[in-house]
């Protein structure tokens, strides 16, 4: 059987070996070596430079945090498919988000059965609920993101917080409104046509 570390290159192998020991060296030759090849390949399929150098900059923050129990074979490759992984993340998580507000801005609330209505009526008023119920942070990062249209480095620089912080407090904010969501959703698809 060959030795697994002959499929790495040793100068990759050498950084990955010293990325484990927690060496800031290595990781600062990875990402000056990787940064603008992984931002290329997220601005490509995002198209938007801000969300972008967001998903590079969630993979390096993993990269980092992970250094220990990682088993990366071939970095370029590791790294590359680590920010498809967190495009398509995103992607899936802005369809699901844009779907929702258009339907919520759209639907034309006197055109269906009084059923209809009022169950519409209720699901908007329980996502009304779960906004107020936010901690206050929280639902202005939210609100920035999602009212305003600011991207998450704008809300940081805004805030003074780190992009990531305002990355965790958009999925936290998105998984308390997910069973609203989907019962919005489930009720549009099911609704009078």
């Amino acid at each position: 059987m060959p030795d697994r570390l002959t499929a790495i290159p040793a100068s990759e192998h050498t950084l990955l070996t010293a990325l484990a020991q927690s060496d800031a060296a290595a990781f600062t030759e990875i990402y000056d070596r990787y940064w603008q090849l992984l931002l290329e390949t997220a601005y490509q399929r995002l198209g938007d430079q801000d969300q972008a150098m967001d998903v590079v900059q969630d993979v390096f923050v993993k990269l980092w945090d992970q250094r220990e129990t990682l088993d990366i074979q071939h970095l370029r490759a590791y790294l590359q498919t680590a920010v498809r992984y967190r495009v398509y993340n995103l992607i899936a998580l802005q369809k699901v988000n844009d779907t929702y507000f258009k339907y919520l801005s759209l639907l034309d609330q006197s055109s269906g059965a009084a059923d209809y209505f009022v169950l519409y009526t209720e699901l908007e008023q329980q996502f009304k609920q779960i906004l107020e119920q936010m901690p206050k942070k929280r639902r202005e990062v939210f609100d920035l993101r999602h009212v305003e249209g600011l991207s998450t480095k704008e809300i940081a620089a805004q805030l003074n917080i780190t992009q990531k912080t305002v990355q965790n407090q958009l999925i936290k904010a998105l998984d308390s409104i997910r069973e609203i969501l989907t019962a919005l959703l489930i009720l549009l698809i099911n609704g009078p046509h």
